[in-house]
């Protein structure tokens, strides 16, 4: 029986799993990654990416020749979809379950997403799924914590949220902020970049579930977004890894 994909079983430090969630991320926005895309994305050195990547060949994970296009292995892609989805079930727990604000929870989940094995991904999922059905069944979960940390931390910080939905017809909906139209109101979905990005996107307020209303997309010409009654310009690539309900 053939070996299980993960970054565990393929030894691959931080680093490496960023460059494999980087070239996800661009396969899956832009069809294709280069490597001064994946620099420009991880804020690094092309002479950094030329090693990864090296690296991630020699692993079977990528396929990689100087000046050509990166694409994943089928192991490459397994276990970078693995790392993908660490991230979104970390955030998804600390914001839905432990009520943790939206920017703080996507830095945790940037730090937790590599220490984290499989296992311990697998419960926290299968709990964030126990809540819905939960919620289905009128037992709000999350309220019950919420009011029991109120209770033991006694200083009334902790607001319960509503439990989100894991649902695949709200997966189906998501788009990128750079189709919106100006005028529409949206809400963030999910990023789907780097951690460096993610963190400098956080430090904007653009984080999960806020609002974002757009006020100019005009091609070519400023791609322009109102965010908390603040107005702030995007680049169009920027706006591309932005997904939005």
């Amino acid at each position: 029986m053939a070996a299980v994909a993960s970054a565990e079983s393929h030894n691959l430090s931080a680093s490496l799993e960023d460059y494999l969630e980087a070239i996800l991320n661009l396969e899956r926005t832009s069809n294709v990654a280069r490597s001064r895309d994946i620099a420009k994305l991880l804020g690094v050195s092309k002479s950094s990416v030329t090693g990864a990547l090296r690296v991630l060949k020699k692993k079977g994970l990528a396929n990689y020749e100087p000046y050509d296009y990166v694409t994943l292995t089928d192991s490459g892609q397994a276990v970078a979809q693995e790392i993908a989805k660490k991230h979104d079930v970390l955030t998804s727990f600390f914001v839905d379950v432990l009520g943790v604000e939206a920017e703080a929870a996507q830095r945790a989940a940037c730090e937790a997403e590599h220490a984290l094995g499989s296992e311990i991904i697998s419960r926290l999922l299968c709990f964030i799924e126990y809540m819905t059905e939960s919620g289905k069944n009128g037992r709000d979960v999350a309220g019950e914590f919420g009011r029991f940390c109120e209770k033991r931390l006694g200083n009334g910080e902790y607001e319960p949220r509503k439990q989100m939905a894991i649902d695949s017809t709200e997966e189906k909906r998501k788009r990128p902020l750079s189709t919106v139209k100006a005028g529409e109101t949206v809400r963030v979905a999910g990023v789907v970049a780097g951690r460096d990005l993610n963190n400098r996107l956080a430090s904007m307020g653009l984080v999960p579930n806020v609002e974002i209303k757009v006020m100019s997309n005009q091609h070519p010409g400023p791609f322009v977004i109102s965010v908390k009654e603040s107005r702030m310009m995007l680049g169009r690539g920027m706006a591309q890894k932005i997904m939005v309900l």
